[in-house]
């Protein structure tokens, strides 16, 4: 019996690649996605999204199932101060220099999803405490978005065609990829590695594991 989901995969990447992996398909953005079925999905919407919703749907399912459990006894705070704890390696992992390896960068980000779901949480079942919940959460994501919309275009640094972008080949998604591989280090700063690097300067080492 053939795996339906590696069928689904493999023919969505065939026909709209774009809607597995929206980033351009050049090797300066690989740290945005990783492969499953030969194809490339952006880690965001593969991991990010359905952590997030599954850890919340499973936190609401436990607490209805189990009111009485430790877990929900405790104090709104306790589930904030869990929620950032999560999310701090994601935040380490994007102020970091250099890239960390594809499972180092995919465990952060599904931390992060989970972290997500625990500062969300207290909005389904503590309605005093909604406004708070809802300043929180909202209070971490405009920041955070802005600050990836702001340096959306660092990964082009050091690429020969910066200038043309987003008319590039990077943005031609036909479902060709030019990405870097575990053993190409592309430095945050020239977007080069050692082996491409016309200044000479040594490639940033990806860190984690």
């Amino acid at each position: 019996m053939r795996n339906p989901l590696r069928v689904a995969v493999q023919r969505i990447g065939e026909e709209e690649p774009l809607l597995l992996a929206h980033h351009p398909t050049c090797r300066y953005y690989s740290h945005h996605t990783f492969e499953l079925y030969g194809q490339q999905l952006c880690m965001g919407c593969f991991v990010v999204y359905p952590v997030g919703l599954l850890a919340l749907s499973s936190l609401i399912v436990a607490r209805l199932a189990v009111p009485g459990a430790a877990l929900f006894e405790l104090a709104t705070p306790a589930f904030y101060g869990l929620g950032f704890a999560l999310i701090g390696p994601k935040v380490v992992e994007s102020l970091s220099p250099g890239r960390w390896r594809t499972r180092s960068r995919i465990a952060v980000k599904a931390l992060l999803a989970v972290g997500l779901a625990l500062l969300a949480f207290p909005f389904v079942f503590r309605p005093a405490d909604r406004l708070v919940t809802v300043a929180l959460f909202v209070g971490f994501l405009i920041p955070y978005v802005a600050y990836k919309g702001l340096t959306a275009l660092d990964d082009c640094q050091g690429c020969p065609q910066r200038d043309d972008f987003p008319d590039c080949t990077g943005m031609t998604v036909d479902g060709t990829y030019e990405y870097a591989d575990e053993t190409t280090t592309v430095t945050p700063a020239t977007g080069t590695d050692a082996a491409d690097d016309a200044t000479g300067a040594p490639p940033a080492q990806e860190t984690g594991e």
